[in-house]
C-alpha cells in the first residue's frame, strides 16, 4: 500500500496468533484461482503470498496482478498476516499526518494525538486479532488499493464519497478500538475539544451582542479624508474610543483630543494617562478597553483584520467593543475586505454601511528613475525597508550636505515624533526624510515625492516582493492634502524595474488573484479565559498540567474555526513561552506575557521579559531596572543606536 517501512514487532504480533489460522488458514476459492490456475482449497494454497517472494504487488496494481474482480471481493485472503499487519501501520501513519483523514477523524471526534504513540498501535493490532472476518475483509479491501491514490480522491470533488467509503472500515475500526480500550482519556479529550471551539466568535461577548451597533465602513486610498471624516463624528460624540495600530499614532490622536478639550486619556502597552472617568480614550488596538459603553469608536487602519500576527486584535475589537457607532477606517484592498466586514457584521446581528472615498489629491509617477542620491530634494521621502539601508543612505545623505530626518519602527515614539517634525518644519534643514515603511502608518508628513530603494522587505520569515496592497500605501503618503505638497504627489524609485512596477500597480486593478484569496479571512486567536478552561480539561486528561508552549500548541491543533476566519500565528507568542517555561503562573497570565513583542533573537529584551514574569509571579509586581544612560565618547554609530534601541524596548 506503500513503500514505508514497517518495525517487525507489529508485523509479527499475527505470525504466531489464532489470527494467523483463523482468517488465512485456508484460502478461499477465489484467491486460490490467481495462485494455482483453478478453484483449490487446503493447506497446499493457504499461502498464497510468502514473504520470500518480496512486495505485495510490486509496482503493479492489485487489478493487474489479481485481476478487477478480485479486487472488489471481500475476505478473498490475498494478503498474509505480515503484510496485513505492514498495510495497517502504513496506514495508521496516514491518518496521523494527512491532512484529507485529519477531516475524517475530526468528524468521529477522533484525538489524531493517540496515532502519534507507538504503544496505541501495538495495542489496536493486537485489538485486530480478535476481530471477526467480515471486519478483517472490509480492512483487508482497503489494504490492497494503492495508498496514494486512496488518498488523493480528498482532492476531487466528485470522488469525495468514494474516498470516504474507502476509509470507513479503518475509521469504524479505530473508533471502536478507541472507545473500548482509551474510552475516559477519548471522553475528556472531546470535552477539551468543546473548549477549544472557536465557530462562534461574535458569541464571546454578549455584552456587546446586546447592543445594535452600527458599523460605517470608511474605506479609500491614502490621502483620501477617510479618517478625517470619521475623527469629526468621535470628536462631536459624549464619548468615544479611537483604536489605533501604532503607539505613536494614538498619541497624536489624544493630543488632538486635549486641544479639543475633552476629558481624555491616552491607553498603549507602555503607559496610561489621564484619569479613569474620561469619556474620550485614544488607544493602542491591543489595549481595547471592551468593558467600556460609547457613543462612537473609531477602528484605524481595519485592514490589518487580515494580518496572521496582529490581525486577532482587530478582530476581537470589531466583535466586542460596545459602541454605537462603530467606524471603519482602512484601506479600500483587498477588495474583498468590505464585503468581509459586512459578512461580520451580519454575524453579530448589526447594520453595516460602506463610504468610498476617493484620493483627494493626484499622484503621479515620474518618467525616470532616481539616479542617485544627489538629486534628492527637499520634501523627498527615501524609502528603504532594512536599518542598514536607512544608515546608509543618512550616511551618505549627510555627506552630500543634505542631512535628513529619519524615521523607522525600532526608533521610540517620542523621537519618531521630534523626527517628523523636523521634516515638517521648512526651517529645520532637514528637509529630506529617510524612512522605513513606518511612513505608511501615521505620521501627517508633508512629503513631495515618494522614493523607494528598493521594492523587496524582510518580513520576518524571508524576504519577498512588495504586495500591491504595500506600495500603494506606502506611495500614497506623497501628496498629502492640505500640506505645502497639496498639489499633487510623485513617486519614483531607483532602479527602473522597481519604477515599472510601480507604475503598473498605480495604475492598474486592484488586488492579485492570491491577496484576494487571503482577504477573505480575519484573524483569530484564543481568550486567556479560553486556554484557561483548556488547561483544567487537559489537566484531568494527564493528571499534570501541560507546559503552557505545549499547552497552547495543542489548543491551537484542536481548535474549530468558521470559514470567515483563520488562526492567527502564534510563532512568538510560543517562542515566548518557551523562555519562560520555569516561570509558574495561570494560563491565562502567561499568555499575556508570551504576547509581549520581544524578538527571541533579542537576548537583552528576552532576559527583561523573564525577569518581569519572575517578579510578577512570585509577589505581583514588576520592579524596572534603574538604566543609566551616558553619552557616547565618540561619534554615534549605527551598533550604538542598535543597543540604545533594546534598552528602550526594555
Amino acid at each position: 500500500s506503500s513503500s514505508s517501512s514497517s518495525s517487525s514487532s507489529s508485523s509479527t504480533l499475527f505470525s504466531s496468533s489464532p489470527f494467523r489460522q483463523r482468517h488465512w488458514s485456508s484460502a478461499s476459492g477465489h484467491a486460490a484461482v490467481f495462485q494455482s490456475g483453478g478453484r483449490g482449497s487446503g493447506s497446499g494454497d493457504s499461502k498464497l503470498i510468502s514473504q520470500s517472494q518480496g512486495p505485495l504487488y510490486g509496482q503493479a496494481p492489485p487489478s493487474e496482478l489479481f485481476g478487477k474482480e478480485a479486487v472488489e471481493l471481500r475476505g478473498c485472503g490475498l494478503l498474509d498476516p505480515e503484510a496485513f499487519a505492514k498495510g495497517l501501520e502504513e496506514w495508521w501513519q496516514a491518518l496521523a499526518h494527512s491532512p484529507a483523514a485529519a477531516r475524517l477523524l475530526e468528524e468521529k471526534e477522533l484525538y489524531p494525538y493517540f496515532l502519534n504513540h507507538p504503544a496505541v498501535l501495538v495495542s489496536f493490532l493486537k485489538w485486530i486479532e480478535m476481530a471477526d472476518s467480515e471486519t478483517v475483509a472490509d480492512l483487508e479491501a482497503l489494504l490492497l488499493l494503492p495508498m496514494n491514490e486512496v488518498l488523493g480522491m480528498a482532492g476531487s470533488a466528485s470522488k469525495q464519497l468514494e474516498f470516504r467509503e474507502h476509509l470507513a472500515p479503518l475509521l469504524d475500526c479505530l473508533e471502536s478500538f478507541l472507545e473500548k480500550e482509551y474510552g475516559p482519556q477519548l471522553q475528556l479529550y472531546r470535552r477539551a475539544k468543546v473548549m477549544a471551539d472557536l465557530r462562534n466568535p461574535h458569541a464571546w461577548f454578549q455584552a456587546a451582542r446586546q447592543k445594535k451597533r452600527r458599523w460605517l465602513l470608511h474605506l479609500g486610498p491614502t490621502n483620501s479624508g477617510k479618517t478625517h471624516a470619521a475623527m469629526q463624528r468621535l470628536f462631536a460624540a459624549p464619548s468615544g474610543l479611537y483604536l489605533s495600530p501604532l503607539r505613536l499614532l494614538a498619541w497624536e490622536v489624544y493630543e488632538k483630543m486635549r486641544r479639543a478639550g475633552l476629558r481624555c486619556a491616552l491607553k498603549t502597552g507602555q503607559e496610561c494617562i489621564g484619569p479613569e472617568d474620561a469619556t474620550h480614550i485614544a488607544c493602542t488596538v491591543e489595549m481595547t478597553p471592551i468593558g467600556q459603553s460609547v457613543a462612537v469608536a473609531i477602528v484605524d487602519e481595519v485592514q490589518l483584520i487580515l494580518d496572521p500576527v496582529r490581525g486577532a486584535s482587530w478582530t476581537r475589537a470589531l466583535l466586542a467593543v460596545q459602541a454605537k457607532e462603530l467606524h471603519l477606517c482602512g484601506a479600500s484592498e483587498p477588495r474583498e475586505l468590505e464585503a468581509l466586514l459586512h459578512r461580520l457584521a451580519g454575524n453579530c446581528g448589526d447594520l453595516a454601511t460602506s463610504e468610498t472615498h476617493r484620493r483627494l489629491v493626484p499622484l503621479v509617477v515620474e518618467d525616470r528613475p532616481m539616479r542617485s542620491l544627489e538629486e534628492a530634494e527637499a520634501g523627498d521621502c527615501i524609502i528603504c525597508f532594512t536599518r542598514q539601508d536607512i544608515m546608509l543612505t543618512k550616511m551618505e545623505l549627510d555627506r552630500l550636505g543634505k542631512s535628513p530626518a529619519v524615521v523607522y519602527g525600532s526608533l521610540p515614539p517620542a523621537v519618531r515624533r521630534e523626527q517628523g517634525a523636523l521634516f515638517n518644519d521648512p526651517s529645520s534643514g532637514r528637509n529630506i526624510l529617510v524612512a522605513s515603511d513606518a511612513v505608511g502608518m501615521g505620521l501627517n508628513l508633508d512629503i513631495r515625492r515618494v522614493a523607494f530603494r528598493r521594492l523587496r522587505k524582510f518580513d520576518g520569515e524571508a524576504s519577498r516582493s512588495l504586495n500591491i496592497s504595500e506600495i500603494r500605501q506606502i506611495a500614497g503618503r506623497a501628496g498629502r492634502f492640505g500640506s505645502r505638497y497639496g498639489d499633487r504627489g510623485l513617486v519614483t524609485c531607483f532602479l527602473q524595474d522597481d519604477l515599472e512596477e510601480v507604475r503598473r500597480v498605480l495604475s492598474g486593478p486592484g488586488a492579485t488573484v492570491e491577496e484576494k484569496e487571503k482577504a477573505l479571512k480575519a484573524a483569530l486567536f484564543p481568550t486567556p479565559a479560553q486556554l484557561e478552561d483548556f488547561s483544567v480539561a487537559m489537566e484531568a486528561n494527564l493528571g499534570e498540567s501541560l507546559p503552557f508552549a505545549e499547552l497552547l500548541e495543542r489548543f491551537l491543533k484542536m481548535a474549530a474555526v468558521p470559514p470567515e476566519y483563520f488562526l492567527a500565528r502564534a510563532d512568538n507568542i510560543l517562542e515566548n513561552a518557551r523562555s519562560l517555561s520555569d516561570v509558574r503562573m495561570p494560563p491565562g497570565e502567561k499568555l499575556v506575557f508570551t504576547q509581549t513583542p520581544v524578538a527571541p533573537s533579542d537576548i537583552l529584551a528576552t532576559s527583561a521579559l523573564h525577569d518581569f514574569a519572575s517578579r510578577y509571579a512570585g509577589t505581583g509586581n514588576v520592579y524596572f531596572p534603574h538604566i543609566v544612560i551616558s553619552e557616547p565618547t565618540m561619534a554615534v554609530t549605527p551598533r550604538h543606536i542598535l543597543e540604545l534601541e533594546g534598552l528602550h524596548k526594555i
